[in-house]
């Protein structure tokens, strides 16, 4: 067998040494990255990395104004039903009278007399039936229908739905807000509050977008609902009881946010 040609061995040898020349500039990228992160971390375990202490949850003159109209839409919620609550209460009203509509039947059927003996003994064990639970049950569901009867003339309230509406705007304006403060705090070196490293920890590699959502939902609501503990994140857990929108849609961002920030935790 003839040897190859100096083609065919560059041929062969090309490619390899392409793909080395590639390997090696990825590799010497990414020494550069960690090389610059070592030095930001370096300076910060030294105290040199900081260029002052950044405040991400004062109430300042840029967001003052959708604080303000998330403050009214808390107040507003208060007396409005979660959609959740709303539609359990609507389950449980629509059930009782569902007992009362089958209790009725069986009365009118026994009434009617037109019924063998078997037939009437059935019937009226069910009546009996339904009226034990009918009984056991009216306090439920006249709590059930009350709520809901306040939920709709609450509802109809314009400065209630005015405000609601405004909440909602300025709830993404606030996470607008949190991420500026996030972005500016990083880029520029700022020391964060202590809430924040413990919540947080160190920008989360290779993807920081979990880290980064973290971080803006936090700022987002320790700004929404004027949390301000300097240690616990999150400030004290809320409470759904009520079945107030306010109430459960602060516990349900609590809990999602908690559930975030236990993500990045090793």
């Amino acid at each position: 067998m003839a040897d190859p040609t100096e083609k065919e061995r560059l041929d062969v040898v090309e490619p390899k040494v392409a793909e080395l020349l590639a390997t090696t500039e990825r590799l010497t990228l990414e020494l550069h990255r960690v090389s610059e992160r070592v030095l930001v971390l370096e300076r910060r375990l030294s105290g040199t990395g900081w260029s002052g202490d950044e405040d991400l949850d004062e109430i300042d003159d840029q967001v003052r104004d959708t604080v303000a109209a998330l403050r009214s839409a808390w107040d507003a919620e208060q007396e409005l039903l979660a959609d959740s609550v709303r539609v359990e209460l609507r389950q449980e009203v629509a059930e009782f009278d569902s007992l009362r509509e089958r209790q009725e039947a069986g009365q009118r059927k026994l009434a009617a007399g037109r019924i063998t003996r078997f037939e009437r003994d059935t019937i009226d064990h069910e009546v009996n039936n339904l009226e034990w639970q009918i009984e056991v049950r009216t306090p439920s569901a006249a709590q059930a229908a009350a709520r809901l009867q306040s939920d709709a003339i609450a509802g109809e309230e314009s400065w209630r739905r005015e405000a609601v509406i405004a909440g909602e705007k300025a709830r993404q304006e606030i996470r607008d807000a949190a991420r500026r403060r996030v972005e500016y705090t990083l880029g520029s070196y700022r020391r964060p509050p202590v809430w924040f490293t413990i919540g947080l920890g160190e920008v989360s590699t290779p993807d920081p977008t979990p880290w980064l959502r973290a971080a803006i939902g936090l700022v987002a609501y320790r700004l929404e609902y004027g949390v301000r503990s300097p240690v616990t994140p999150l400030g004290d857990p809320p409470s759904p009881a009520s079945g107030s929108s306010a109430w459960v849609r602060r516990y349900n961002t609590y809990t999602d946010l908690n559930a975030q920030l236990a993500a990045l935790r090793p």
